[in-house]
C-alpha cells in the first residue's frame, strides 16, 4: 500500500473513539451515555478509564476560562506530566487560564523561566505578572522578585513567594519578614514565613520568634513549618519547636511535635507524650490532628487511640479506628467495627467506608457504587475515590462526567497521578 494511502488509515485507527472522543469534543450528557454504554459492554478496564480521564483533563485545560477555569487548571499541578503538551498549548493563550497553565508548567520545571520572565515581567495583566514572578528564580531576576513581593495583585505576590521557596536568597530576608507580618493575604503571609525558613540561619529563626506573639494561628502554623526547614532547624529552629510543643496541646503545639518527630529530634519522646495527651484530652480538632499524626508504634499512643475508638464524637471514633487498622493485634476488631459503622447513611458511615476502601476492604464496594449517584457532590467525590482505591475503575468512571466541574477535574487528575506513580 502506498504511503499516501496508509497514513490516513493509521491516523483514523489512532483517532479517539467512544467515550474518549466524547470527553474531548462532546457534552456532559453525551459523555455520561458513552461511559454507561462502555460499562454495560464490559469495556471499562483500568486502561480505558485512564484514557477517558486524560481526555477529560485535557478538555478542562483547553476549555477553562475565567477564574473558575483557572482554578481547574491549577488542579492539574498534581498530574502535569501526561498533560504537558496540552498545557503548553493552553499557555499560548494570553488569558488567565493560559497564565495558570504556564504556572503549572513552571512548577513542574517544564517551561523556560528565563523566557517567560523576559516576556511578562512588565505585563499589565496580574495573572501574567504572576507567571514572571514564579519564574524569578535566577540570580539576575531576584531584584525584580523582591518588587513582586509587594505587588498590588495577590497572585503576583504568592507566585513570587513560591519562587523564593524554590530558590532562596539571603537578600530576600528583610522583605519576606515584613511580608510575613503585613501582607493582607493570609496565604501570602504563610508563604512569606516559609520563605524565611528556607533561607534559614539564626537571624531568620529569631525574627520569626519575634513575629510569634502577634501572629494569628494560620501564620503561627507557617512559622512552625519554617522552623522545621533544614537551614532553620539547624540554626535554632529545633529549639523553637520544642518550646512551642511544650506550651500546651493546641494545634500549633501538635504541629510542632509532629515536625520534631519527622526530623528525628532527640525530643521525640516528649513529642509522643504530648500527642498521646492530646488524643486523650484535647478539643475535637486537636484530637483528630493528634490521632492522625501520633505514631501507633508507641504503646501509650495505641492505648489512648483505642479509648478514642469508643468516643461519642463520631469523627474522632472513625479516625481512631482507621489508625488501629495499622496495628497488629488491633486490626481485626477495628475493621469489624468500621464495617458496622459503614452500614449507615450519615457522614460517619461515609467516613468509615472511605477508611475501609483505603485499607482495601471490598465489602464497602456496593455502598460506594450507590454513592456515586448521590445528589450530594461531596458524596460522589468520596465514593469515586474509594472505588479507585479498590481498583473498581469502571464504577468510578461515571464521575468523570460529573456536573460539578471541580469534581470531574480533580478525579481525572487523581487517576492520572496514580497511573504515573504506578509506572
Amino acid at each position: 500500500m502506498r504511503l499516501s494511502l496508509l497514513l490516513p488509515a493509521l491516523l483514523l485507527a489512532c483517532a479517539p473513539q467512544g467515550a474518549v472522543k466524547t470527553a474531548l469534543h462532546g457534552d456532559l450528557a453525551a459523555l455520561r451515555q458513552e461511559i454507561e454504554r462502555e460499562r454495560a459492554a464490559g469495556k471499562l478496564e483500568r486502561s480505558r478509564v485512564v484514557a477517558i480521564a486524560e481526555a477529560v483533563a485535557e478538555r478542562e485545560v483547553m476549555s477553562g476560562t475565567g477564574p473558575s477555569g483557572a482554578r481547574r487548571i491549577r488542579l492539574m499541578r498534581g498530574c502535569s506530566k501526561p498533560l504537558t503538551e496540552v498545557l503548553e498549548a493552553r499557555a499560548e493563550r494570553l488569558d488567565d487560564g493560559g497564565a495558570e497553565a504556564a504556572q503549572v508548567l513552571l512548577a513542574a520545571h517544564a517551561l523556560s523561566g528565563y523566557e517567560v520572565f523576559a516576556q511578562h515581567s512588565d505585563s499589565s495583566s496580574g495573572a501574567w505578572r504572576a507567571v514572571a514572578a514564579r519564574a524569578a528564580t535566577r540570580p539576575e531576576t531576584m531584584a525584580r522578585r523582591r518588587a513582586f513581593f509587594v505587588d498590588v495583585d495577590e497572585r503576583v505576590r504568592r507566585a513570587a513567594f513560591e519562587a523564593a521557596l524554590e530558590k532562596p536568597s539571603e537578600l530576600d530576608l528583610e522583605v519576606l519578614l515584613e511580608s510575613a507580618r503585613l501582607d493582607p493575604d493570609p496565604l501570602s503571609r504563610s508563604l512569606a514565613a516559609r520563605g524565611v525558613g528556607a533561607i534559614g540561619g539564626e537571624r531568620a529563626v529569631l525574627a520569626l520568634r519575634d513575629r510569634w506573639d502577634r501572629a494569628d494561628e494560620e501564620t503561627r502554623l507557617a512559622i512552625v513549618e519554617a522552623w522545621a526547614m533544614p537551614k532553620a532547624y539547624a540554626a535554632g529552629g529545633e529549639r523553637e519547636l520544642v518550646k512551642v510543643a511544650e506550651s500546651g496541646t493546641d494545634i500549633t503545639a501538635l504541629a510542632a511535635a509532629d515536625l520534631l518527630l519527622r526530623n528525628g529530634s532527640s525530643h521525640m519522646m516528649a513529642s509522643i507524650t504530648l500527642l498521646a495527651r492530646a488524643v486523650a484530652q484535647g478539643s475535637s480538632d486537636e484530637r483528630r490532628l493528634a490521632i492522625r499524626t501520633a505514631p501507633v508504634t508507641d504503646p501509650e499512643v495505641v492505648r489512648v487511640v483505642k479509648e478514642a475508638a469508643k468516643d461519642r464524637d463520631a469523627d474522632v471514633r472513625v479516625m481512631a479506628l482507621a489508625r488501629l487498622l495499622e496495628v497488629d493485634g488491633e486490626r481485626a476488631s477495628a475493621q469489624k467495627e468500621l464495617v458496622k459503622l459503614a452500614q449507615g447513611k450519615d457522614n460517619t458511615a461515609e467516613q468509615a467506608r472511605a477508611a475501609l476502601a483505603a485499607f482495601g476492604d471490598g465489602s464497602v464496594k456496593p455502598a460506594l457504587q450507590a454513592a456515586v449517584k448521590s445528589p450530594r457532590a461531596a458524596d460522589r467525590r468520596v465514593a469515586a475515590m474509594g472505588l479507585i482505591r479498590l481498583g473498581d475503575y469502571a464504577s468510578a468512571a461515571s464521575v468523570l462526567a460529573d456536573e460539578d466541574a471541580t469534581i470531574r477535574a480533580s478525579l481525572a487528575c487523581t487517576i492520572l497521578a496514580r497511573e504515573e506513580r504506578a509506572r
